[in-house]
């Protein structure tokens, strides 16, 4: 009986040991201006980098649509740390576009920290028409509840970047890719950690 309770609070005791590593290997996310973590809403505007456009592909590369413009403004929602950040967008626009493009829902962006200053970026509840200027047909992209867009280059100094390269569903039209590279003009020095 002596060797049975032993037994027993050892086990428990390697129970409560790896449970401790888990939530020592779990990372947070958090983002920073300048190199100073943030624990309040950060407001994130960011363009099309110059001279670059955004692109819609289908599945076999063939380009669907193209803006040479594109913004987006959100300001990141409570908690300000956890799994993900999360910034519900409150301008999202696109611009001399090859077909008529409109913004039906911005959407909310979802930063988790990868590595560095740097993090993953997902979009959920993002909604675009686009309706060709050839066929007159109607097609609209969404993101899902967390769809992967792409990534985020923070930096403590100068101008983050966010790299799109991204699947997003066009409904009744099928898949698409999405290319675009963001430069966050505010704030100046965006970065995310852990």
């Amino acid at each position: 009986m002596k060797n049975l309770k032993m037994l027993t609070l050892v086990a428990g005791m390697a129970v409560a040991g790896l449970a401790s590593i888990g939530a020592i290997t779990a990372s947070a996310t958090t983002l920073e201006v300048g190199g100073v973590t943030k624990n309040a809403s950060v407001t994130i505007e960011a363009s099309l980098q110059a001279g670059t456009s955004s692109v819609v592909t289908d599945t076999t590369h063939s380009s669907v649509e193209t803006c040479t413009g594109s913004t987006f403004k959100g300001s990141t929602a409570s908690p300000f740390t956890g799994a993900t950040v999360t910034a519900p967008l409150s301008t999202l626009t696109f611009t001399g576009c090859s077909h008529t493009t409109t913004v039906i829902r911005s959407g909310t962006l979802h930063f988790a920290w990868t590595s560095g200053t740097n993090a993953s970026v997902s979009s959920s509840g993002t909604e675009i028409t686009t309706i060709s200027t050839l066929f007159g047909a109607s097609c609209v992209d969404k993101t899902g509840s967390g769809t992967t867009i792409g990534t985020l280059t923070g930096v403590n100094s100068g101008q983050a970047i966010l790299h799109i390269n991204a699947v997003v569903s066009k409904g009744i039209c099928g898949s698409a890719i999405w290319t675009a590279t963001y430069v966050i003009t505010s704030p100046s020095g965006l970065g995310v950690v852990s």
